[in-house]
């Protein structure tokens, strides 16, 4: 999957409330294209799932491994992979090595 943005990115404040930014749409809509080329696309998975994310960054900048599954989860949910990531019982991140344009590898199984 693409590289998404960080949660401080993936929010913009607007009339006193929370909207995703344009880069979160912009990289729903990657994301969405991803799952569609994969043929993941309007599954709705609804059952308890494991998933397993390996981070592997664009840049060597220093980075917090809990800031990047919001973006993902999302766009797997708005690209129907699955109909709510309250699906996802468990779930493991790990930082992974700098990689051109950076990137996530996604392991999901039936908990």
């Amino acid at each position: 999957m693409p590289w998404p943005p960080s949660v401080n990115g993936y929010w913009k404040p607007f009339r006193n409330r929370l909207i995703i930014s344009k880069r979160g749409r912009e990289y729903r809509k990657q994301a969405i294209f991803a799952l569609q080329n994969l043929s993941l696309y309007n599954i709705y998975i609804d059952f308890e799932l494991s998933v397993k994310l390996i981070l592997n960054p664009p840049t060597l900048r220093k980075y917090d491994i809990d800031n990047f599954q919001k973006a993902l989860f999302d766009a797997f949910t708005h690209g129907g992979l699955w109909v709510d990531d309250v699906c996802v019982v468990e779930l493991l991140i790990l930082k992974g090595k700098k990689t051109k344009n950076g990137n996530v590898e996604v392991f999901i199984e039936k908990k």
